[in-house]
């Protein structure tokens, strides 16, 4: 859009409108930190400026930290215009890939909770499990467990998580980081004796290792049948980018 078509359409704004678009302005012109993995396949320059604009845009108006389809949007929005074809997933409740830029089918996942850890990265939600409620053993949960989430990792090539920190009162940092679909397949290394018993809320779980020792813990929730994945390591993914841009005070401040 060029500076003369922008000034058309704001004198076809009313006030509010206006305030509006003035904010949003101002939050595009903020100084931004951003660190980028040069080698990085994904975080091009043009991924990084859209993405932090993006950013920018949203926090112009919320505290509200990104969750995952403002996720999903922003980062098939970034991918199209660093110059590749992206789509979304068109179905919502499909298990697998997210989104697909340049043929690459992607999973995509946010974390930003309060007590985020900088060391080990949590996915509240992997994948659903329904099946959970019908184990009753560690062998079951090693029977129904295994094939299906290997399955689920076949379902798409690549995920990215999206983790957000606060960083004092009006800063929020997102980190891009990328987990190797190989540090997730080691779930194919887990045995009977790798699960707990049968918890009160139906559940179970298993610590993954590998030749380097504990890869990370799968938790098979039996109260709202899905599973999550816990205590990955950082160091052992690939990070892509960083931003950190400005917000809104919770206190409105």
């Amino acid at each position: 859009m060029t500076l003369e078509r922008l000034v058309a359409q704001a004198h076809l704004l009313d006030d509010a409108q206006l305030e509006m678009l003035s904010e949003m302005a101002e939050a595009l012109r903020e100084p931004c930190e951003v660190r980028v993995d040069p080698s990085s396949d994904l975080a091009s320059d043009r991924f990084i400026d859209y993405f932090l604009n993006r950013l920018k845009i949203h926090h112009a108006t919320s505290e509200e930290k990104f969750k995952k389809a403002s996720f999903e949007y922003a980062f098939i929005a970034a991918a199209r215009y660093s110059g590749v074809s992206a789509t979304k997933t068109r179905s919502q409740t499909f298990q697998g890939a997210d989104a697909t830029v340049d043929g690459v089918r992607w999973s995509l996942k946010t974390e930003a909770s309060a007590k985020i850890s900088k060391s080990t990265i949590v996915v509240s939600k992997f994948s659903e499990a329904r099946w959970i409620r019908d184990c009753e053993t560690p062998g079951d949960f090693l029977r129904e467990c295994v094939p299906r989430f290997l399955r689920h990792l076949d379902e798409y090539d690549r995920i990215a998580t999206l983790r957000a920190f606060s960083v004092g009162r009006e800063l929020v940092r997102y980190d891009l980081i990328e987990i190797p679909k190989g540090l997730l397949a080691n779930v194919a290394n887990l045995s009977e004796g790798d699960f707990t018993p049968r918890t009160k809320n139906g559940g179970s779980s298993a610590l993954v290792r590998d030749s380097r020792g504990i890869a990370f813990k799968v938790v098979l929730d039996g109260s709202v049948e899905k599973i999550t994945l816990s205590r990955l390591p950082v160091q052992r993914c690939w990070f892509h980018a960083s931003w950190i841009v400005p917000t809104i005070p919770e206190d409105g401040e």
